[in-house]
């Protein structure tokens, strides 16, 4: 069995449109948190957070492999 890992750096959005359907086994990601990371990420309010996120993780559940693994850190509140 040969196994082959593949790192991908770039913005989720773009970078998963260009992954086949169903060849990831594994997705392991920790998405900005929310707008505890303004002067990172631009920030957003945790309102909007679940519409913000929502198109990203039907890429990831496209690209994922039904027998694949997906690990999402996230915490509801970051203390900086």
């Amino acid at each position: 069995m040969e196994v082959t890992s593949n790192i991908y750096h770039g913005d989720s959005k773009e970078v998963l449109k260009q992954l086949p359907a169903n060849s990831v086994d594994l997705i392991v990601t920790s998405p900005p948190y929310a707008d505890q990371r303004k002067n990172t990420y631009g920030g957003i309010h945790p309102d909007q957070y679940v519409k913000w996120f929502l198109p990203i993780s039907e890429q990831l559940l496209r690209v994922l492999k039904p027998s694949g693994t997906f690990i999402l850190n996230i915490k509801e509140k970051v203390f900086i």
